[in-house]
This record gives structure tokens, C-alpha cells and sequence, in this order.
């Protein structure tokens, strides 16, 4: 069931007593808990923080620390599920489930009991009524009933009409159910849901409001929520941040923080980098000037001399140009824009500043914190990389964000090797109905990029770069396929689809089609994953897999 009113129904419940907090390893997630411990630490509620890396991973720890809870809280995870029958809690325990995926498992929404579901329903989401997907059955007719009395109970006219009934019931009921399910799609990030809560109890701050900027940046970088939610959440950002944020800076001591809104450029890691360098490994201008092709670079250059900024101001850092410069650089960006029909590079977006050093926008605290959580080879502790990113937010170790956005750095640069290796060598197949690209066992660095949320980020930078290389017009409406190794020991490989680059409404359709492949194929697989566009399959079924999948599509 939803839960109404937050503070009444959920917080003012959990404080009583301990709880057990089960967070998913993603950015938005990370800053749910990080506005969460802010609250638990005001009202001395106890608690016990335990990361999770899928869905088995969540069974393994639910069951070996539940004992002894009342009230078990799932960040970002667990709403896809039927929970009641999948984790099986004990009559006196109540499971909160604060998730951003879509759809939610419908015997969760309509559980009155022990499911709490914390994220309000979307308008357009179109939940299936009670009645068209629960049926209270019939009454079984009695053992002790002799054979005879079966038969003519069988011919009986009234039970046949029941026996009709039932079908079409039953017929109906897979259709809106499949309806419901058939897209996978993502709410409102979760951070933005805890700092809403935060601010009806009045213990809002701008600490806990750069932390819900920083989570609901994620969702939009990260290509899980569409152009326009965005911009509502956003809004709602900007309007706190305005109240919060109301006296003059010169007012205010030096290390207080402070929050800025404007409507700033979508570039990677910019503060941090070369002009340069950002414009070439954000995927957008990558497509844009067709970076992942020969004249892709002169175009770039052609592009920066007509901005009427020397090159060697370029290639310094960003931070470093000459501020006459620096400061004109968006103007003439935006002067630009039409000319090379950029206008999307342009979104708006929040900077933090404290201290007269530190200053970063919210995008470049994203990219560090998923390097922080991802960016490892195949002994990365995905558990402890979430206890570092919360450290990461805290305003005392800004030292360590240095060394994070170094770090994101290198991901990126991996991210843009690797899509420019592919690109190069036509490894992006049209399969009709979608693209596809497999990376081989034994490529260099590919542990790096096979974790779920930066191999969806490969995905697009790879869909993006073939559309700005490829003559066919058919590439931007199609989706890519893209399988990577995961565990080259056991012989396992990840399998993410992606929608087309036109498709904004970022619905996904591949979780549905990738269950029904798997099933006509026979092929080994894992659905451990909280997103159902990703899959793991065992790599000898990877051709079968494909085929399959091609033929459902077709």
C-alpha cells in the first residue's frame, strides 16, 4: 500500500525503535541514506546500514540480520518485487520501500499490511484496479464427493458458465497485467522524496538540499527519468533553494555552504578539466561533431576558433583560463548553439561552493561518487564503495572528492576508449530491429565497464556515436543491444538494451522481451539486477540469446 503522509505513517513510526536499512550501491541512493542518517542523528534513532548488490544479495542479508527488526527500510530496491513472497516477514515486521523503479509489483501496492511503499504513485503510471487482477476463489468442492457426482457436476450448465467465466477473467487479467508491465521506466529520485520529508519537519537545511540536488542530477545524467520530469524536480530544487539561500554571500561566513542555480553547460567534469578535454568525452558533443570520426577533431577545432577562444586556452584547465575568458565561454556557447545545433547542452543545474576553494557543480559530484562506487578491477569491494561515496558528501573530506573526481576522470576516459575501439573496428551491428555489439572476453579494462551503471552509460555513448558516424537515418529510432563479460571465470556476460536516442520518454521494453527470449531459447541466465533491462547469461548462450531475441523483435 502507499503511504500518505510520510512523517505520520513512516518516520514518526521508525523512530521508535531500531531499523534496518537495506541501500542499493547507486548514486541517488547513497544521498537517500546520507539525508536519512542527518534525520536518524537529530532524533537519536538507531540503526543498521547494510549496502546491497542485487537481489540476491538483498535475500542473503535480510535473512541474516532481520532477526530481532520491526522495521526494515529498502532504499532503491525491492519495489519490483513481490516482496511478501519473497522475502517472507514475519507477521509482527513492516517493510518499507522507498524505490524509484517502475512498475511497481502490484502485490505490493495492494498488501495493507506489512509492504509500505513510500514514493507516491505516478499520475500516469495507470495501476491496475483491485478487482481486475485479484479474485477471491471458489469454494473446492469436497474430497469425500464420489466420481459420479463429479461427472454431473462437470456437465452442469452453471458450472460450465463458471468455468467460461473464469477463463476470460483470467485472460483479461494477463492483458492489463502485461500492459502494466510490458515498459520499464523510473520515478522521481528517492534523495529529492527524503529532503521533501525533511522540509515538512522542518530540519531542511542546505546540506540536506545539496544531497537531493546531487541525487536527482544522477537520474537525469544517467538517462533514468526524462526531460521533463527533470525539470519539475528541478524546479522544486530551485524553489528551496532560493528560500535557503536568501541572504547576500558577503553576509555569510566564509565556510558556510552555499547553493547556486543556473542554467549552466552540460559538459563532463568541465571545473575539473580542459575545455578541450570535456567537450570531447561529453557523448552529446561527441555526437554533435562527430568526435569518434576523422574530421571530428578539425570540426571541434573550427568550432572553438569560432567561439573566438585560442587553443591554448583550451587545452589548459578550465579553472586556469583567463577569467575574461572563462566567463565568456557560455555566452558564446550559447551564441553558437543554433549554428551547430547544440541546443541541448544548455540545462539547468546547481553548483555548491564553501570555503573560497571549493566549488563544484552537481554533475561533477555525480560522475565522482559513481567512479567512487564502480570504478574498480575484479576485486572492487562494491559494499565498502558505498560507505566511501558517503563519506564522499561530507563537506570535511573534500580532499577525498579531489581524488574521486580524478577517478571519474579515468572512467570516462575508459568509456570513450572503449566506444571509440568499438566505433573503429564496425563493431555495432544492425540486427534489423535493433543494434547490437558484444565485447570480447579478454579485452583489455573490460571489468571496469561491466557494473550496471556505467555499462549503461557505454551503451549510450556507443548508440550515440554510431548514430553521428552512420549513413543510415534508421540508427537514431533504433535500440542497441550491447553484452559485455562479467565473471570471464565462470563464463558469465551482461546484457543491457537501451531505447533509441529519439525515444525521450526513456521507457525500456527489453526487461520484457529479455525474460521471454531467455525462456524461448533455453539460455542460462541470472535476473539479479534491479533494472530488468540488464541481464546476465552465460557466455557460450550469447549467439542463441541474440538470435532469439532477434526473432521475438521481428
Amino acid at each position: 500500500m502507499f503511504v500518505r503522509d510520510l512523517q505520520k505513517e513512516f518516520y514518526e513510526l521508525i523512530k521508535k525503535d531500531r531499523v534496518l536499512v537495506l541501500v542499493n550501491n547507486d548514486t541517488d541512493s547513497v544521498c537517500s541514506m546520507k539525508i536519512l542518517q542527518y534525520l536518524f542523528k537529530s532524533d537519536h534513532v538507531g540503526y543498521t546500514l547494510i549496502p546491497i548488490t542485487g537481489k540476491r544479495d538483498m535475500y542473503k542479508e535480510y535473512n541474516s540480520h532481520s532477526e530481532g527488526y520491526k522495521y526494515i527500510l529498502l532504499i532503491n530496491c525491492g519495489a519490483t518485487l513481490d516482496l511478501y513472497e519473497f522475502l517472507e516477514p514475519r507477521d509482527d515486521m513492516m517493510i518499507f520501500v522507498a524505490d524509484y523503479h517502475r512498475p511497481v509489483e502490484v502485490t505490493n501496492i495492494y498488501n495493507d499490511g506489512q509492504i509500505r511503499l513510500l514514493h507516491p504513485p505516478d499520475e500516469d503510471e495507470q495501476l491496475p484496479e483491485y478487482q481486475d487482477i485479484f479474485r477471491d476463489t471458489d469454494s473446492e468442492e469436497s474430497d469425500s464427493e464420489d466420481e459420479s457426482e463429479e461427472k454431473r457436476q462437470r456437465w452442469d450448465e452453471s458450472a460450465l458458465l463458471k468455468k467460461r467465466d473464469r477463463r476470460e477473467w483470467e485472460e483479461k487479467r494477463q492483458r492489463i497485467l502485461f500492459s502494466y508491465t510490458q515498459y520499464t521506466f523510473n520515478g522521481s529520485s528517492t534523495a529529492l522524496l527524503f529532503y521533501i520529508l525533511s522540509w515538512k519537519m522542518r530540519r531542511d537545511c542546505n546540506d540536506l538540499l545539496w544531497w537531493a540536488i546531487v541525487g536527482c542530477t544522477e537520474m537525469y545524467l544517467s538517462y533514468k527519468i526524462e526531460d521533463e520530469r527533470y525539470l519539475m524536480d528541478s524546479a522544486q530544487l530551485q524553489n528551496h533553494a532560493a528560500r535557503l539561500n536568501s541572504t547576500p554571500v558577503e553576509q555569510l561566513p566564509k565556510d558556510c555552504l552555499k547553493i547556486f542555480t543556473e542554467r549552466g553547460m552540460n559538459l563532463t567534469l568541465l571545473r575539473h578539466w580542459t575545455l578541450f578535454e570535456s567537450i570531447k568525452h561529453t557523448s552529446y558533443m561527441a555526437m554533435k561533431f562527430k568526435l569518434f570520426s576523422i574530421k571530428g577533431e578539425r570540426k571541434l577545432h573550427d568550432f572553438l576558433a569560432d567561439l573566438g577562444i585560442p587553443l591554448i586556452e583550451c587545452k589548459q584547465k578550465y579553472n586556469f583560463m583567463e577569467s575574461s575568458l572563462r566567463e565568456e565561454v557560455p555566452k558564446a556557447i550559447a551564441a553558437k548553439m543554433d549554428k551547430y545545433d547544440i541546443q541541448s547542452i544548455f540545462f539547468n543545474t546547481f553548483y555548491c561552493q564553501f570555503g573560497y576553494q571549493h566549488k563544484y557543480s552537481a554533475g561533477d559530484v555525480v560522475r565522482a561518487i559513481t567512479a567512487t562506487l564502480e570504478h574498480g578491477d575484479a576485486n572492487h569491494d562494491g559494499k565498502q564503495a558505498v560507505y566511501n561515496a558517503l563519506d564522499l558528501l561530507s563537506r570535511t573530506n573534500s580532499s577525498k572528492l579531489e581524488a574521486a573526481v580524478n577517478k571519474a576522470k579515468d572512467q570516462v576516459t575508459a568509456v570513450v576508449k572503449m566506444a571509440q575501439n568499438i566505433l573503429d573496428s564496425k563493431q555495432i551491428i544492425s540486427a534489423g530491429p535493433f543494434l547490437y555489439s558484444i565485447i570480447q572476453e579478454g579485452t583489455p579494462n573490460v571489468s571496469y565497464l561491466s557494473r550496471h551503471s556505467i555499462i549503461i552509460t557505454l551503451a549510450h555513448y556507443l548508440l550515440q556515436g554510431h548514430i553521428s558516424i552512420s549513413r543510415s537515418k534508421k540508427s537514431s529510432d533504433l535500440p542497441l543491444v550491447l553484452v559485455a563479460p562479467v565473471d570471464e571465470q565462470n563464463g558469465l556476460s551482461v546484457v543491457v538494451g537501451i531505447p533509441p536516442y529519439n525515444d525521450k520518454t526513456r521507457k525500456n521494453f527489453f526487461g520484457k522481451a529479455f525474460e521471454q527470449t531467455v525462456k524461448n531459447t533455453k539460455a542460462r541466465y541470472l535476473i539479479d539486477y534491479w533494472d530488468s533491462s540488464l541481464i546476465q547469461i552465460k557466455t557460450e548462450d550469447r549467439s542463441k540469446f541474440l538470435d532469439g531475441l532477434m526473432g521475438l523483435l521481428s
